[in-house]
């Protein structure tokens, strides 16, 4: 008797692609990749916080645990300073060690707990966008077998692998679930999805105002192009609406061969624009690092085979090769016993801990040892006291207004062509803009000449949702050639004022 015939069904077909989707195995290149960067970039934080620990974490500084802003008080231990930086600096040995991969899974469980116990200790400085992403990176790395390649401890496995298996056994790469790499992949896509719908919801970001005000500030870090970009705020608006878009499809997107190189493009690109314009370091490292856990073992094998085409074909790069790597094997340790590792592991600990206290203690950067004792309080200056404690002061009318442009076309609601050089008889568009907050207000613009005679006059309410207001002014052909001002005045009096030139009209001339 013939079996019966096997008919797929909706159901099968869908566990299958559950089961292809978070369990074929694989060998964990893109997590590696990972754990090297993700660990290295929040070391650079954790190494420029270090000699200020004691202040920011411990209870002899001041802490801001981030519970208390819920009212959970006492939510977590606020520990004595020298055990506070002494955890500190394990945390960047913790860092490092994940880094490299030695004693991984151990190295990436103690730096997410430290790390985000520390987080916790400093809502201010430390909890942050990216130390968020970055403790839920630490966690899935830590459930994962990102240190099954590229590391230390793949390195030490191999060594006592080749004294114990036969001569010519064939060495192949560990494989694993990829499920871990699949919620990373899952994070990263909620996280951009879940952005889009927070600027959907924030005022002035589609027209571009919030990123221009953004971009005119020093508020992160110094950044070359955020104040040339404030001159193009067109571009600002356009790139708002590009990187919502982005946002919303890079969930949908991301999954497929072109959709990922796209939406990964997109995404460096973005986050190295931000990089320039903002001011922003840490976090596009961070989000830049974690794009590689959507790179596959196929797509490691085709850059490999690329790459041995490419020496193959170049001599130069093969001697170079070869100089290295005969490099590395002169400076490599010598192999240890797998027993020694975790010895040395905590050797290092116990060896950073002690290290970390004696120098810090060294320091004493707070003047606790100075020979002439230690640093007192000084009072305060009367006259600073009384500024501090007078009434707050009432916004200047002139410091609700940023800035007055002039020109003839308009895209977006924004002033696309500034030019002070007009025609006679040519419309100018005079587009004024306010800096938040500022109440419902009334503002006149006042076309005039050089001597002060006013030419034209306009006016019109500026709601409080409104950061910006047009005036339409035309030149009549009546008006001489020369130099004119606009004029912008609030509660009669002038707080901006922009110089322009009128030109002759130029007329056809008959051959």
């Amino acid at each position: 008797m013939d079996a019966k015939e096997v008919v797929p069904t909706l159901t099968h077909s869908i566990r299958d692609r559950f089961q292809r989707f978070f369990f074929t195995e694989e060998v964990p290149y893109g997590l590696a990749i990972v754990r090297m960067l993700v660990p290295m970039v929040l070391l650079g934080t954790v190494c420029t916080r270090w000699p200020y620990s004691r202040e920011l974490f411990s209870a002899d500084g001041a802490p801001a645990p981030l519970a208390e802003i819920f009212r959970y008080y006492d939510f977590l231990p606020i520990l004595p300073g020298t055990v506070v930086v002494g955890l500190f600096a394990a945390l960047a040995f913790f860092l490092f060690c994940s880094c490299i991969g030695w004693m991984t899974r151990f190295s990436l469980i103690a730096s997410v707990t430290l790390y985000t116990y520390f987080c916790f200790m400093d809502c201010i400085s430390m909890a942050t966008k990216y130390s968020v992403i970055s403790t839920h990176v630490l966690f899935l790395l830590s459930l994962s077998r990102c240190g099954s390649i590229w590391s230390v401890d793949s390195w030490l496995k191999g060594k006592r692998e080749k004294k114990t298996l036969p001569l010519y056994t064939k060495h192949e790469l560990p494989r694993s679930e990829i499920w871990p790499q699949r919620l990373m992949q899952i994070l990263i896509a909620l996280v951009y999805f879940g952005a889009a719908i927070t600027k959907l919801h924030t005022p002035g970001y589609l027209e571009g105002d919030q990123i221009s005000y953004w971009a005119m500030s020093r508020y992160n870090n110094p950044h070359p192009l955020g104040e040339f970009l404030t001159m193009y705020p067109i571009m600002l608006s356009v790139m708002s609406y590009v990187a919502i878009v982005w946002e919303i499809a890079f969930v949908f997107v991301v999954w497929r061969k072109w959709g990922r190189i796209l939406g990964l493009g997109l995404g460096a690109a973005f986050h190295i624009g931000t990089l320039f314009s903002l001011g922003l370091y840490i976090f596009p490292m961070v989000s830049i690092s974690i794009y590689f856990c959507f790179l596959t073992e196929s797509d490691v094998q085709w850059i490999s085979a690329q790459f041995r085409r490419l020496v193959r074909r170049a001599g130069w790069l093969k001697q170079t090769a070869a100089s290295l790597g005969a490099a590395i094997e002169k400076y490599r340790p010598q192999p240890v016993a797998g027993w020694k590792s975790p010895t040395a592991w905590v050797t290092g600990i116990v060896a950073v801990l002690v290290l970390s206290i004696y120098v810090e203690h060294q320091q004493d950067i707070y003047g606790l040892r100075r020979p002439e004792g230690r640093m007192t309080l000084h009072e305060v200056d009367p006259e600073l006291m009384a500024e501090m404690l007078a009434p707050e002061q009432t916004m200047k009318q002139k410091d609700k207004f940023l800035s007055v442009d002039t020109g003839t076309q308009m895209v977006g609601g924004w002033l696309t062509n500034r030019k002070s050089e007009f025609m006679i008889g040519e419309m100018i568009l005079v587009q004024c803009c306010l800096n938040p907050p500022h109440e419902d207000i009334w503002i006149d613009c006042h076309f005039c000449e050089e001597d002060g005679r006013i030419v034209h006059r306009s006016g019109q309410i500026v709601l409080r949702e409104n950061l910006r207001s047009a005036f339409q002014v035309y030149t009549p052909e009546s008006l001489e050639p020369g130099n004119y001002y606009v004029s912008i005045k609030s509660k009669g009096k002038e707080v901006l004022r922009r110089s322009v030139t009128l030109l002759p009209k130029l007329s056809a001339v008959a051959n």
